[in-house]
């Protein structure tokens, strides 16, 4: 009996554990409607994205610019996620004017591509953009900004700052399925689906500890809260039955 009673409480002490460092990842960010509102560094390996990747995060949007940036990597213009337009110098980027939802309103958006293979643009689950992609892998070196264009506060580029709400922003190693991301999408914002995958490369837990410029403001969603406090109150209630 004292074996299982000890593995019970490193089993549960694990889980809170966990459940601590989950909780991070439900901390969502609010940015301003400035091109001096972002955040900025220089990942360690973008390697893993070079032939095939697959970027997905919960956008609110909440400003009225044209073009809405919510990932730039740069200096190549290799990357543009989110944009409502399009940035006609980027290797990979997709026109999808109109199809994003109003402000205010929380949605699911999914930039997918391959070398060689496809470019493709899912909101909500559903694909709303696709094109052929060139053959070649993207260019490594240069930083990634989200938020706004990396290139840098000039208002120039007022079209293309973000000006709302950001989670779970990630990316993966592959191009998912179109299952995988309806799965993800209708899952809904405060499921873990994401964060189990084992291409999950960039992880949003990582974004969130990076260097953050202006009105930058983290916040858990309204949405998320119970189901945090949810996976809590289990786990105390195991720790009391004890």
């Amino acid at each position: 009996m004292v074996p299982f009673i000890l593995s019970l409480i490193i089993y549960c002490i694990h889980t809170l554990s966990s459940a601590a460092e989950e909780e991070k990842a439900y901390l969502a960010l609010s940015f301003g409607k400035t091109t001096g509102d972002y955040i900025q560094f220089t990942p360690a390996d973008m390697s893993p994205f070079q032939s095939s990747f697959t970027g997905c995060a919960w956008i609110k949007r909440q400003h009225d610019a044209p073009n809405p940036m919510i990932l730039h990597f740069h200096p190549y213009d290799e990357i543009i996620m989110g944009s409502n337009g399009y940035w006609n110098q980027a290797k990979i980027n997709l026109q999808v004017r109109g199809r994003f939802p109003g402000k205010n309103v929380w949605f699911h958006y999914c930039l997918s591509w391959s070398a060689g293979g496809e470019q493709k643009v899912y909101i909500n689950g559903e694909v709303v953009g696709s094109k052929s992609a060139s053959s070649s892998n993207l260019r490594m070196g240069g930083h990634i900004s989200i938020g706004m264009n990396a290139r840098g506060k000039s208002t120039g580029y007022s079209d293309y700052v973000f000006g709302g709400q950001l989670f779970k922003l990630n990316l993966f190693s592959e191009v998912l399925s179109s299952s995988e991301i309806r799965q993800m999408s209708e899952a809904g914002m405060c499921s873990s689906i994401e964060m189990e995958h084992e291409t999950r490369k960039l992880k949003w837990e990582r974004i969130l500890t990076e260097p953050r410029y202006g009105n930058v403001v983290e916040f858990v969603p309204a949405e998320c809260t119970s189901y945090i406090m949810a996976k809590l109150d289990k786990m105390m209630s195991l720790l009391k039955e004890i």
